[in-house]
């Protein structure tokens, strides 16, 4: 009988370029902070593609084309942590209002990159707990999805 195939969550990363990127596949990469020991969730949402009706007087029933991929979004959430790195560079991003690159590389060497925007950050505090935040990014132009070497 053939082994379960997953992709563990223990040893994936996640960064976020300190400066503007404007190209996915920038050369050299740029520096980055890292979420690892703030961020606790990813979740990628990928966006729908417009439903263009191309219907015509010779049409038998109602035909579709699909439109420019919408490339979705991204939410992470962890750790409210003033100072830390990743912190810092998406409360300037969330002010600056500049494209990052955002990474994700999973334990088996896959990789996923886009660009995105910071869209939203907040945090909650609640008795007898830490801290939480939530940061929410829009994702720009193709993602770039790149399998274990």
């Amino acid at each position: 009988m053939p082994a379960s195939e997953v992709l563990l969550v223990q040893g994936l990363s996640i960064s976020i370029s300190n400066t503007e990127v404007t190209e996915l596949a920038p050369s050299p990469e740029p520096a980055a902070a890292v979420l690892d020991c703030i961020g606790r969730e990813i979740q990628y949402q990928g966006g729908t593609a417009t439903e263009i009706d191309v219907t015509t007087f010779c049409s038998t029933a109602k035909e579709f084309r699909l439109g420019l991929e919408d490339s979705g979004t991204m939410s992470v959430t962890g750790h409210w942590k003033q100072g830390n790195a990743a912190h810092d560079v998406i409360r300037t991003a969330a002010a600056d209002k500049l494209t990052r690159l955002v990474t994700v590389t999973f334990e088996d060497g896959s990789v996923f990159k886009c660009l995105a925007f910071v869209a939203q950050r907040s945090w909650t505090a609640a008795v007898d707990g830490v801290v939480t935040a939530s940061y929410s990014f829009r994702l720009t132009g193709a993602t770039l999805e790149i399998d274990p070497v």
